[in-house]
């Protein structure tokens, strides 16, 4: 009777879970790699829906396949199980613009890799041999660098023992009572073989080489439907696509970085926003290009099942701004221009476990490291109530919409009479409720 019991409270608390199990349905879809304005997101359209989302004249990669989808609750998100049904259509695409003319899009191989250079924007698109170059140089790189490493560990574990058999010898021969004077000067000049640095050509680097129908359109609308090896065209494959531009772009937004708030940054994307702070803290800006996008199209392209607003139209940052600087004015008028500097965050010592924004020292104390972060510091403090700053470019010209106003809101020391005034409504209002009881009990 027990074991009977504890089967059924088993049965109990398993039952939701296996209620909740989503349903896995065969689709055909589309799934999409699409450059976002600052890098590639992958999302996937299925039956359920009829648009793809894509922005203009940028290289995006689509595949057809056959995979299984199903709706996750949890978070409101349709999904792929590809690891258990994955099958890749060979075929081309028909794509039909508005005014009815047709043209075939034949599968590409293709890579696609970002580049070191001006903070992150870099992306380089290579097809067909490019492709297979660029991915060997990749696997070039990292071929020497496995060999570099091979070779290090053999120096280094030659190098120990080295060190251990010194010193061993050095032990017995003081113990012996003889000189090691030579020895330890011979140990003193031994050096320890220095670690392979890791390829640092890539920020990202090439993906291996794969295909793909390769869709850069002008704005505009089109039409598409998937052709297989049979000249067939595939069921559920007719969708249409919604090519988008900017509205606005290379607009300045600022990320703004507490002193006392490392780990809790916000952006100031408009000129019309104000800064308020305490004036207890100094403050930490990285500039950055924004491009302006509808929010529904945006939403879509980045994941297809999202939700937007087809009215409202949104900033999306899309790289720092390089070698700009900032230009300072308060109440006095007069300015001031600070320059980008990095800056590493420490952790203070006690039992507060807080943390402070120190200047970036390479040859002292952060020797070895990398810079927590590279900004420009603001000086915040109460004797100026306001700050007015605006970006400069390289040649020193005034960035268009990246003016901003920082305010120091200090605390009134009028503050007990200023509840009292707001207290006076209140109390009025009790006194006369009080006086009207009395009236109406006699």
């Amino acid at each position: 009777m027990k074991g009977l019991l504890i089967f059924f409270f088993i049965l109990i608390l398993i039952g939701p879970v296996v209620a909740d199990v989503p349903v896995r349905q065969e689709q055909f879809i589309y799934s999409i790699m699409a450059f976002n304005g600052k890098d590639y997101s992958g999302t996937f359209c299925g039956e359920n829906s009829d648009t793809i989302y894509l922005i203009a004249d940028q290289d995006n990669f689509i595949t057809a396949r056959k995979t299984l989808v199903y709706y996750w609750p949890i978070t409101g998100d349709w999904k792929t199980d590809t690891s258990a049904l994955n099958y890749p259509f060979e075929g081309t695409l028909e794509l039909t613009d508005k005014k009815g003319k047709s043209r075939i899009i034949n599968s590409e191989r293709y890579t696609f890799y970002n580049v070191q250079g001006e903070y992150e924007l870099n992306w380089i698109v290579a097809t067909g041999d490019e492709a297979e170059k660029a991915w060997q140089h990749y696997q070039g790189l990292i071929e020497q660098y496995w060999q570099a490493t091979s070779q290090y560990q053999q120096a280094k574990m030659t190098f120990d023992m080295m060190m251990e058999e010194l010193g061993t010898k050095i032990t017995e021969m003081r113990n012996s009572g003889i000189d090691v004077t030579e020895l330890v000067e011979k140990l003193k000049t031994l050096r320890s073989p220095e670690p392979p640095q890791p390829p640092d050509d890539y920020i990202v680097p090439p993906s291996p080489v794969q295909s793909a129908l390769i869709l850069n359109l002008p704005c505009g609308e089109y039409n598409i439907r998937f052709i297989n090896g049979d000249d067939a065209i595939m069921e559920s494959s007719e969708k249409r696509v919604v090519v988008f531009e900017k509205r606005r772009a290379d607009g300045i937004g600022f990320e703004v970085i507490p002193g006392d708030k490392w780990t809790r940054p916000v952006e100031s994307k408009s000129p019309s926003s104000v800064l308020y702070v305490d004036g207890t803290t100094n403050l930490y800006l990285r500039p950055f290009f924004q491009d302006e996008f509808n929010d529904l199209y945006y939403q879509k392209m980045i994941k297809n099942d999202a939700r937007g607003n087809p009215s409202l139209m949104n900033w999306v940052r899309i790289q720092q701004v390089p070698g700009a600087r900032i230009e300072l004015t308060g109440n006095s008028h007069a300015s001031e221009v600070i320059l980008e500097e990095p800056f590493y965050v420490e952790q203070t010592k006690g039992s507060a476990l807080g943390y402070k924004i120190v200047p970036f020292d390479p040859e002292g104390a952060h020797k070895d490291r990398d810079p927590s972060l590279i900004a420009f510091k603001v000086p915040v403090n109460r004797e100026r109530s306001l700050i007015k700053f605006k970006l400069l470019d390289k040649s020193g010209l005034d960035m268009a919409g990246s003016s901003r106003q920082v305010r120091v809101i200090i605390k009134s020391r009028w503050q007990a009479v200023l509840l009292l005034f707001c207290l006076l409504p209140l109390l009025a209002m009790a006194t006369v409720r009080i006086i009207r009881s009395r009236k109406y009990s006699l």
